[in-house]
């Protein structure tokens, strides 16, 4: 049965191996031999940052917009005295928001999720939905749930104002940076966040439409599983 940990730390386990996974969607790692005791980390995914808005009218104006939020990150110990070698451990890895082009909202990032032996997730960050309006509210970072440690994301940050730089992606946390926001100086596109669960940089403001005034988008989530022996 599946319980506390023996000790609070690892130090009487030998560490058999790591599995580190970083491939979305479900994947599987497999128990070896002479396991007694798991650790998990997971990461959720980051959130993408929005696209600048057409404000509409005769002479419109693209507004700025916030960041994608950061993913969470939980961390798991438990013995395993009835997992069998050769048994796995099925965990669904979070994909990254797609920041939103020109006009379009930032998609949430997906949860990191183990359903079987037990119930983990790591929640992703939030999307940014587009805004014309000043102030707005930028998205919250993911939430854990299941671990013996539980940390959220960080929000996404908002933008500098409406004309201006586009908001920053929230860190995912535990784990990567959200990207930058979409510069003014320069014509700097929105940047996409980095692995594991940072969200991505919301677009800059402008006068014109361009390509490069698409949101970032929100980087994918990960595992990293240890077997001690």
């Amino acid at each position: 049965m599946i319980g506390a940990s023996r000790a609070a730390s690892t130090r009487q386990y030998q560490l058999l191996s790591t599995e580190t996974i970083t491939s979305t969607g479900s994947q599987d790692a497999t128990i070896p031999a002479g396991t007694l005791f798991i650790e998990i980390e997971m990461w959720g995914a980051g959130g993408g940052g929005a696209g600048l808005m057409n404000s509409g009218g005769g002479r419109p104006t693209y507004y700025a917009q916030n960041g994608g939020a950061g993913g969470a990150y939980l961390k798991k110990r438990y013995q395993s005295s009835s997992l069998a070698s050769g048994d796995t451990l099925t965990f669904t890895v979070g994909t990254g928001g797609a920041g939103g082009a020109a006009g379009a909202a930032g998609s949430g990032g997906g949860n990191t999720t183990l359903s079987s032996p037990v119930s983990l997730s790591a929640g992703g960050g939030g999307g940014t939905s587009t805004s014309t309006s000043s102030p707005s509210i930028p998205p919250t970072g993911g939430s854990a749930s299941g671990g013996d440690t539980n940390t959220s994301g960080e929000n996404g940050n908002a933008r500098s104002s409406t004309s201006g730089n586009g908001g920053d992606g929230g860190d995912g946390a535990n784990g990567g940076a959200g990207g930058a926001g979409g510069q003014i100086s320069g014509a700097v596109a929105a940047q996409n966040g980095t692995t594991p669960g940072g969200g991505g940089g919301g677009a800059r403001g402008s006068t014109t439409l361009n390509v490069s005034d698409a949101g970032g988008d929100g980087a994918d989530g990960k595992v990293v599983v240890k077997f001690y022996g």
